[in-house]
């Protein structure tokens, strides 16, 4: 029996970006052991979730997502369902504007963003650390959207340490319209282990991602767009989010992201995807 509580939740479901990853060593279960700055940004996909009285439907405003029934979302809803025993179904609806493959967790804070409208849902007593539970058996980064907050991830990403920053940062994030596979990103980084460079200093870290080496090396792109924010007035410092393939630039000011935007495009491409963030605190 489910307590109905609310007839839909709309959840918004934050992008993130790494101020810094490092890759640490390789770890007994082939996988890498990080520890990264991940921080939630104003960037996001929204979900429009209901109960419905049985299966699982999911829709989105991408055509070329919609036909992906089993996905993230749709697997965290079933292992919500299940977990709980609860005998409903629930409806799912994606407005997607997070870009796919990006290196900003896009699937994975989708996921994160279901089983916290399903607790709303259907009231079940799930504490934060319960969900985030949940989440890891679904993918080592989705426990860090539970939170919502800044937060160093260690093990796989897995291990969640919520940090308070001490300053405020905001830029541009910019995508190519191509993606980086993550799998590939860390067999690569494997067959040559090297750190990323460093980058500025700011209050709370040093811009540093490992996964920059074995991206820059195959994408160009990537490098180039990242040393030409380097190279621009308003631009603090630069770095590849993630695995790739997004760069983004912090910036002092928001109005200095929107300048940038503008040359940015005129640049590279008026089609290209770019948007000024800021970064929950």
């Amino acid at each position: 029996m489910v307590r109905v509580l609310l007839e839909e939740v709309k959840q918004f479901a934050p992008a993130k970006i790494n101020l810094y990853l490092h890759i640490l060593g390789r770890r007994p279960d082939g996988f890498h052991e990080l520890e990264t700055l991940m921080v939630p940004i104003s960037l996001g996909d929204t979900l429009d979730i209901e109960l419905i009285p049985s299966g699982i439907e999911f829709s989105c405003s991408d055509p070329a997502l919609s036909d992906a029934q089993d996905n993230l979302a749709t697997k965290a809803a079933r292992l919500f369902l299940e977990e709980f025993q609860l005998s409903t179904g629930v409806r799912i609806h994606l407005d997607k504007r997070v870009p796919v493959g990006a290196g900003l967790g896009g699937g994975s804070s989708d996921a994160a963003a279901v089983l916290m409208a399903l607790r709303k849902l259907t009231g079940v007593d799930a504490p934060d650390q319960k969900l985030a539970e949940l989440a890891s058996r679904l993918g080592s980064d989705i426990p860090f959207f539970i939170y919502q907050q800044p937060a160093i991830c260690k093990g796989r990403g897995e291990i969640i340490e919520p940090v308070k920053l001490k300053g405020s940062y905001q830029g541009l994030l910019v995508h190519p319209g191509f993606g980086v596979s993550t799998p590939w990103a860390y067999k690569t980084y494997a067959q040559n282990p090297q750190h990323g460079v460093l980058g500025r200093a700011f209050p709370d870290v040093t811009l540093r991602n490992d996964l920059e080496p074995p991206a820059f090396s195959k994408y160009p792109w990537l490098p180039t767009v990242k040393g030409w924010f380097r190279q621009q007035p308003e631009v603090l410092d630069a770095l590849m989010s993630g695995s790739g393939s997004s760069v983004f630039a912090l910036t002092g000011s928001n109005q200095d992201s929107e300048n940038l935007r503008a040359r940015f495009l005129a640049e590279f491409g008026a089609t290209l995807f770019a948007t000024p963030f800021t970064v929950a605190e």
